[in-house]
């Protein structure tokens, strides 16, 4: 398969990632009951200084998420935009996807330890397409 379309399928699982994510954990999640509501209360209510800064482990929690999210749409750009530069730039295009496919090897380590099957499906998908991009372009 052409390096070229192998980065747009890496491109589309991180777009899946990303809306799952955002849609489903950031915006549209909802509570899991009173005992989740408690736990997210108390990490909101107990606050402390962070260089200058009052923050709670509930900023850090929702900023982390939306910080998530913003690395994946950033990841679905470079995908998108590294595709298209297969011909006229292929060593750039071929050490930049090394790079993704690293990251998203990395991400599905992550979500295999602490988080679930979605996630995990999707970096491994983006991981193995950039990996094969890479390896396509070998000769670059």
């Amino acid at each position: 398969m052409q390096p070229r379309i192998l980065l747009r399928i890496a491109a589309v699982a991180i777009a899946i990632f990303e809306l799952g994510h955002t849609l489903g954990g950031m915006i549209l999640a909802k509570s899991r009951g009173p005992d989740e509501d408690a736990l997210l209360g108390s990490l909101a209510a107990y606050r402390f200084d962070v260089m200058g800064s009052t923050r709670s482990h509930h900023d850090f929690y929702l900023g982390e998420g939306w910080y998530l999210s913003a690395a994946l749409a950033t990841m679905i750009v470079m995908c998108w935009q590294l595709s298209n530069s297969t011909a006229e730039s292929p060593a750039l295009v071929r050490r930049l996807s090394l790079v993704i496919a690293v990251f998203f090897a990395t991400s599905a380590a992550l979500c295999a330890a602490f988080f679930f099957a979605a996630p995990l499906a999707t970096s491994v998908i983006a991981s193995a397409a950039c990996g094969a991009a890479w390896w396509r372009m070998r000769s670059a």
